[in-house]
């Protein structure tokens, strides 16, 4: 996705949640909130498989440091050496 439509994605997504905050308390309300939810929620962890892959994919071409890796990629060093370990580890399990 582009800058430009990453962006108008989320600018509609803030209008929703204003849109569900504005509701008048009730079953409908809640119901809205919780179906959004649940889908930011699946988003989510399709986003963070991607950006796994992505670390592992930079890592794996350039070699670059921790640091260098988790800035690159927006994450934590820390979070980038986890990355890094759970391959290790998926790769000595088979």
């Amino acid at each position: 996705m582009s800058g430009n439509g990453q962006a108008g994605a989320l600018a509609i997504l803030r209008h929703v949640l204003d849109d569900i905050a504005a509701m008048e308390p009730s079953p409908v309300k809640t119901a809205a909130i919780r179906e959004l939810a649940e889908e930011l929620q699946e988003l989510y962890g399709i986003a963070t498989a991607i950006r796994k892959a992505e670390v592992l994919r930079i890592q794996d071409a350039e070699k670059l440091t921790l640091a260098q890796l988790a800035d690159r990629v927006g994450i934590s060093k820390a979070r980038a050496d986890q990355i890094l370990k759970a391959r290790q580890k998926e790769v000595r399990n088979g």
